[in-house]
């Protein structure tokens, strides 16, 4: 009995290691199409991706998690419906504030953008108000929302400058 066992659980063992060859490694890419999808870092234009991946090379603020149109509805309300591209990071507050989040919006909708990452920033700086970690208060009041090559960006870094220069870089005008 005992050698049973031992031959069922070898034989066990060797198909969960043969089949843990069969898991995907790399996603295939999004068939574009005209939808109301939002794209993503993985379905779109890689101008923003490649800006976010330089202003966040040197960024040494820890839980920066990334912006996606699911935790943007999920953590400050802002409807999927008002842009067609997000990208960017955000952090999670407990050890300060490294926030950049570029939309592309929907035709006519530029203003609703911008008042959107208004809000953003607004609700960032009530978040550090009473618990203003690494200066996190004042990043996040100095923070800037710009217009670059159809997108709205908002940026709260301590070293703006810096990301202003990547976002030049990497989205023309």
């Amino acid at each position: 009995m005992q050698r049973f066992i031992l031959i069922l659980t070898c034989i066990i063992v060797t198909v969960i290691f043969a089949l843990q060859g069969f898991q995907p490694k790399y996603m295939l890419p999004a068939v574009a199409d005209d939808s109301e999808e939002v794209q993503t870092e993985n379905s779109g234009a890689q101008a923003p991706q490649l800006a976010i991946d330089d202003i966040y090379f040197n960024v040494s603020v820890m839980g920066v998690e990334d912006a996606t149109a699911e935790r943007l509805e999920q953590d400050f309300g802002i409807s999927p419906f008002l842009y067609t591209g997000v990208w960017g990071k955000y952090s999670d507050g407990r050890f300060g504030a490294a926030d950049v989040i570029i939309l592309q919006p929907r035709p006519g909708m530029e203003q609703d953008v911008r008042e959107a990452l208004q809000s953003i920033k607004l609700s960032r700086m009530s978040l550090f108000k009473n618990y203003d970690i690494y200066n996190a208060y004042a990043t996040c009041e100095n923070g800037s929302i710009v217009e670059r090559g159809g997108y709205i960006i908002l940026l709260m870094l301590e070293d703006q400058t810096a990301a202003m220069e990547s976002i030049n870089k990497y989205i023309s005008r």
